[in-house]
């Protein structure tokens, strides 16, 4: 194991408070750099207050909060919260989501992602600097977000460093948008690695020269699925239930048609119309399960691992979730844990 690999980890979903808090202790115990909360469906704020009060060097982030469901403000306003109760040590992690989720599931306007998404940034520094110079915040005369703050008296706690903004992205737009806008880039869980290192990293390099910016100055954090098995089959036929969920969400069908997967994913995106995810999972061929997620054994993982290491600053691996059994799944968690990190 190298000791300077920054790996960060996931929280429990679904878990009360004290569950949470143990396992923000043991992360920081175990050596993870750091936490991720994710809104699938909920907002992690809770979570992460949870996490950051449990803990006194572990950094906590949103891994991820979608941005068009919420007001720019609100979410401005919740993540200053977060990195006071965290003491500095939060990350703001935004993505745009599916417009699916965005539009029908929270009734939220979603177009156009890559400007509003832009837009949700300006916003969110607008307030945090105010924030932080201990300022009245002025006006913002956006194109999607008109904002007036006239006679607001703002209350924010007082703080001393910007806020960390990430922004997670699959195709290469929004890799574009970190490279020009953020601080840092989160990689899809089903980017495959010649996607990571060719078409991701050149936009990222493209968005960050149009700034002005070194592209290496982005923090680049990757989460890669990994499932680890000495039966091979095996742990093909978990990563399939992956697949099968990620693979069913028609807008991603452009990223997945890039690598060949076309026919695949319009059988899934028809099929998840009206079936589980564990009743697609056939749908996916080996080809597509071994091209976006890590299948192999332990030495064969570790060394593919390895090769991301070249230019990711840190990581959450995990192991596949969708369609395997949640008992089966905190053993893969805490094997994959082991792997990384040694025992315990």
């Amino acid at each position: 194991m190298r000791t300077d690999r920054a790996y960060w980890t996931g929280l429990p979903r679904g878990a009360d408070a004290t569950t949470v808090a143990e396992a923000a202790r043991r992360a920081e115990d175990r050596g993870y750099r750091g936490v991720v909360g994710t809104q699938v469906y909920g907002p992690p704020w809770a979570q992460l207050a949870v996490a950051a009060s449990a803990t006194t060097t572990l950094e906590v982030a949103s891994g991820i909060v979608m941005a068009f469901v919420r007001s720019p403000f609100e979410t401005a306003c919740a993540a200053l919260d977060l990195d006071h109760l965290a003491r500095g040590r939060f990350t703001l992690g935004l993505g745009a989501a599916p417009k699916y989720w965005t539009e029908r599931y929270f009734g939220a306007a979603y177009e156009p992602p890559i400007g509003r998404l832009a837009e949700v940034i300006e916003v969110v520094r607008h307030v945090a600097d105010a924030a932080r110079h201990r300022q009245a915040i002025s006006p913002f005369p956006g194109r999607h977000y008109d904002l007036d703050f006239v006679g607001m008296e703002p209350t924010f706690a007082p703080r001393s460093a910007p806020l960390p903004i990430w922004v997670a992205a699959l195709r290469e737009r929004l890799c574009e948008l970190a490279g020009s806008s953020a601080d840092g880039l989160i990689g899809h869980p089903v980017w495959s690695t010649d996607w990571t290192f060719g078409p991701a990293m050149d936009a990222l390099a493209r968005g960050a020269a149009a700034a002005g910016r070194d592209p290496a100055s982005v923090h680049l954090q990757l989460w890669v699925t990994a499932s680890v098995d000495t039966d091979p089959a095996q742990a093909v036929r978990r990563a399939r239930g992956n697949m099968a969920f990620y693979g069913g969400i028609d807008q991603y069908r452009p990223y997945f048609a890039a690598h060949g997967f076309g026919d695949v994913v319009d059988r899934l995106i028809e099929a998840r119309r009206t079936k589980p995810v564990a009743e697609c999972v056939d749908l996916v061929p080996e080809a597509m399960a071994r091209t976006f997620v890590l299948c192999g054994d332990r030495d064969d993982v570790l060394g593919r691992l390895e090769k991301l290491w070249d230019r990711a600053d840190s990581m959450v691996v995990r192991p596949p979730s969708w369609g395997v059994d949640p008992q089966r799944y905190a053993v893969l968690v805490a094997e994959l844990e082991t792997m990384l990190l040694g025992p315990p």
